[in-house]
């Protein structure tokens, strides 16, 4: 298995995916969080400059993109040997596919950590500036540092839910719409029209999770942030499992 999680590796910094993925999701955060602070000013914003968790809040907002994009990442890291023909060599070396899709789940895990902890030092960095420069409150405690864990929990979990839903589509373009349109409308339209319900979806529990209920709704309470982890949990544990299961009996090509 060491092997194996190694080649996967190995597969994602070869490639520039895992680069300009990277270099993408820092830029976005620091756009999020410029265009975040400034509606902190605003009477009727969910955010305010003096309240404690303002950075706690940006830190949690500066993640929605980087969600995405670790989700775009457990895609591509199936879809693309599908896409170039290299899984029929993979299987070849390893012919137990299950092995193989959990030394990528790995591989994408331990990438995870890496893209995080850059995303949490420009966040909390350009976040902290903002603040600052508006004389706002920047301020850390219990609150902050339960964000700061949620939030490589959530990298992690989107990273194999991606890579699920590579494995159970397979075709790339597909898959990755499927993926966009699933995170960037298709719940967010959810959580605008019944946040009742909404607040059950993957996107609700991560968003309960990362303690932005007063934020992204005002028309409904999100699930505390240990419910809403344990529900992501479990919805990352269906797709995974289901991946197991279908993916291992299809066809290569």
């Amino acid at each position: 298995m060491n092997a194996l999680v190694r080649a996967e590796l190995l597969k994602l910094r070869s490639t520039r995916t895992l680069a300009w993925l990277l270099l993408a999701t820092v830029a976005m955060v620091v756009v999020t969080v410029a265009a975040s602070v400034p509606s902190a000013s605003e009477p009727d914003a969910g955010l305010s400059f003096h309240e404690s968790a303002l950075l706690t809040r940006l830190v949690g907002i500066s993640f929605g993109v980087p969600q995405v994009m670790m989700v775009l990442l457990g895609v591509l890291a199936f879809t693309q040997e599908t896409r170039y023909g290299t899984v029929s060599s993979t299987f070849l070396v390893e012919p137990r596919r299950n092995r193989v899709f959990v030394a990528k789940g790995l591989a994408l895990i331990i990438a995870s950590v890496v893209i995080t902890t850059a995303t949490l030092v420009v966040s909390c960095t350009v976040s902290t500036v903002f603040i600052s420069a508006k004389d706002g409150n920047v301020t850390t405690g219990t609150e902050f540092g339960q964000v700061i864990a949620a939030v490589f929990v959530v990298m992690m979990l989107y990273g194999l839910i991606g890579l699920a839903i590579g494995a159970l589509v397979r075709n790339q373009v597909v898959a990755v719409t499927a993926a966009l349109i699933w995170q960037t409308a298709a719940e967010h339209l959810l959580l605008d029209a019944l946040p009742q319900v909404a607040r059950w979806t993957p996107v609700g529990a991560t968003y309960g999770l990362l303690q932005l209920g007063p934020i992204v709704t005002t028309q409904g309470t999100l699930l505390d942030a240990p419910i809403g982890g344990l529900l992501l949990v479990g919805y990352t544990a269906a797709a995974a499992a289901l991946a197991l299961v279908v993916a291992p009996r299809r066809d290569i090509l």
